[in-house]
């Protein structure tokens, strides 16, 4: 878990509830496994190994977080996310696959989550991710908590860009579709300086 986090942070870590979807069982426990290492406990991470399965799952319990593949057979990410933002709309959602053409990034995008990492994929860069969605998700309770509010904002239309993370260069994606910033264009942002920027923005805060 990253130093120096809020208690309301802690509290997030603590409480939260989290489902991996993902058809590859090799997938799923690196994923758990980068879960449990960024401070969660077993309790708190479920698993589902197909698209159906996570379905079923999300019938019968709320989760606080999502981690979803793109590529599963009968039943793909895409349809398992359009499922959650139904049924779950409160829940922050990551989807982690190796399909990342741009028009699978900017559909999910534009059905809603808060962040796309490409496989493969390093912990730490997961484990910044991972931070990053809970330090600006609690809006409600920033003021009070010093939880971050910051976050890239589109140019045209101000609606807050979603991170696409490809190892250690970030773009932005814009859930309108009105722009994008990245590896489809010729601005890129590194994972050193998205750091210093949302570090630099929470002490603003403070």
């Amino acid at each position: 878990m990253e130093p120096e986090i809020s208690d309301r942070i802690k509290e997030l870590y603590d409480q939260a509830q989290i489902l991996v979807v993902d058809d590859s069982i090799f997938s799923r426990t690196l994923i758990t496994r980068e879960l449990l290492t960024s401070g969660f406990n077993k309790e708190q991470v479920q698993q589902a190994g197909s698209g159906r399965e996570a379905l079923e799952k999300i019938k019968e319990k709320t989760f606080d977080l999502f981690i979803i593949d793109i590529i599963m057979d009968e039943v793909d990410g895409i349809v398992v996310l359009k499922e959650v933002k139904r049924t779950q709309p409160a829940a922050k959602i990551i989807m982690c696959s190796s399909r990342n053409t741009e028009d699978a990034v900017q559909e999910s995008v534009c059905i809603g989550i808060d962040s796309f990492i490409v496989k493969p994929h390093t912990a730490e860069i997961f484990q910044k991710v991972l931070y990053r969605i809970l330090l600006s998700g609690d809006e409600a309770g920033s003021s009070q908590n010093n939880v971050m509010t910051w976050h890239a904002k589109c140019h045209v239309c101000g609606q807050k860009m979603v991170e696409v993370n490809a190892m250690d260069m970030v773009s932005f994606y814009c859930p309108r579709n009105c722009m994008k910033l990245g590896p489809w264009s010729i601005v890129l942002v590194k994972q050193s300086e998205l750091d210093r920027i949302y570090g630099e923005a929470k002490r603003l805060e403070v």
